[in-house]
């Protein structure tokens, strides 16, 4: 199969340009994705981390809150001053308290904020087990319908030093959601924050269904009852995801999020994309420049081949008219100089062969008078030896008879034949000559 000039410079471009490029860009491809879905894990670890430090300043922050609550309680001397109290307080926080209750030193209920019945908790952890701490916090409930987790806490009353009793509290934990949106607002992502024994205590699922899966619980109840601390890609039954989970010691709970690797590898697939543009971009740039120095090598070597197919038809007057400045416009001065040659040597032979046919012509005019002369010449020798014949003939009849006048006859004839054979031998040299 027969390939073109301008087809092999391009085919040569596209090995010495593209090849090192796409091996160049293929490895770069690799490392920078390499460090890359690195960074995006770090960066997702990083986050988990920012959000459970904002749950645990949100959940303290109410600590605090009931802790300046019993600093004002413990000035106040009635229930009734007590109750109106939490009540103001209530109304202040109606999207973050869902009641505050006062136990006394025994731990009986003597307040709270809403109408439900007072309760003895002196048997409750939240009552027994602040005297040895500062506070106390348990997770009280999560309803998935709602999505609103509830804890507890509970601060001392403390007056001068002295164990008074029991600052109670159920807390929405609105603040906690807020902080999970804020840091994951995928709506492909799951999010779980659990205890320790796999209970609920806020969730966040995709808002798209083929991201959402039961199993996806599962996962995250097995990795909050090992405490576990990873970041990890794991197949979940709705595709690839990045498993991120980290505790948080001071409540015992698990944060879990499950985020879809194509959807956090999107920077990957933008590099990629990327590098397929740049590199159709150097094909054009491949062709583009593959023809401008085909068109620099090729139209010259055209014109010649056209010079050669002209003077191979006998117009050895045309010349080629290459400007390229290099080895090609030489070799086509080169040409014309040879065209040149062949011109001279060619009207030299015309010349040549012009004189030759005039001294042909010639000697044929002067071959040809010259056998004219002799041809008449034979013809008159011919018919004087004819002449002879007939008299020896005539002499030949009155000798009849005569045997020695026969055999002079005789002998003479055969020299009158020989001569007349030698004649025609003259003769016959100057017409084989002419022809």
């Amino acid at each position: 199969m027969k390939i073109s000039l301008r087809t092999k410079f391009f085919i040569g471009f596209l090995i010495l340009i593209l090849v090192p490029l796409i091996t160049i860009s293929l490895f770069s491809y690799s490392n920078a994705r390499n460090f890359l879905m690195a960074s995006i894990k770090d960066y997702n670890e990083l986050l988990v981390r920012s959000i459970i430090t904002g749950v645990e300043d949100t959940v303290l922050s109410y600590k605090n809150l009931l802790q300046s609550i019993g600093d004002n309680i413990k000035f106040l001397k009635t229930d009734q001053e007590k109750k109106k109290f939490l009540l103001e307080i209530k109304e202040k926080y109606p999207y973050n308290i869902k009641f505050l209750s006062i136990l006394d030193k025994s731990g009986e209920e003597i307040v709270r904020s809403d109408n439900r019945p007072l309760k003895d908790r002196s048997g409750q952890p939240e009552f027994y087990q602040v005297k040895e701490k500062d506070y106390y916090l348990s997770w009280s409930s999560f309803n998935p319908i709602v999505g609103m987790p509830t804890i507890i806490i509970s601060v001392p009353l403390l007056k001068e030093g002295e164990f008074q009793g029991v600052l109670m509290s159920e807390i929405f934990l609105s603040d906690i959601w807020s902080k999970i949106v804020a840091g994951y607002t995928s709506p492909k992502d799951n999010i779980y924050l659990l205890t320790r024994e796999g209970q609920p205590v806020a969730e966040i699922l995709s808002a798209l269904k083929d991201f959402r899966s039961d199993g996806l619980e599962k996962i995250a109840q097995e990795l909050a009852e090992k405490k576990a601390i990873v970041v990890q890609e794991t197949d979940t039954g709705v595709g690839q995801m990045l498993v991120v989970a980290d505790s948080i010691p001071m409540f015992g709970w698990e944060l879990v999020v499950f985020r879809p690797v194509s959807e956090i590898y999107k920077p990957t697939s933008i590099l990629r994309r990327n590098l397929v543009l740049i590199t159709f971009i150097v094909l054009i740039f491949i062709f583009i420049v593959s023809l401008f120095f085909s068109k620099l090598i090729v139209d010259p070597i055209k014109e010649l081949h056209k010079g050669l197919e002209i003077m191979r038809q006998g117009n050895l007057d045309y010349r080629v008219n290459i400007r390229t400045n290099d080895e090609i416009e030489e070799l086509g001065r080169e040409f014309n100089r040879m065209a040149e040659e062949l011109n001279k040597y060619h009207s030299a032979l015309e010349e040549s062969k012009t004189v030759l046919e005039i001294k042909v012509r010639a000697r044929t005019r002067e071959l040809r008078e010259l056998s004219e002369s002799l041809e008449e010449q034979v013809k008159q020798r011919t018919k004087e030896l004819q002449a002879r014949i007939d008299e020896l003939e005539r002499f030949h009849r009155l000798t009849v008879g005569r045997e020695l006048k026969m055999l002079e006859l005789k002998k003479q004839i055969k020299k009158m034949e020989t001569q007349l054979r030698e004649a025609n031998i003259k003769f016959e040299k100057p017409r084989k000559s002419r022809d």
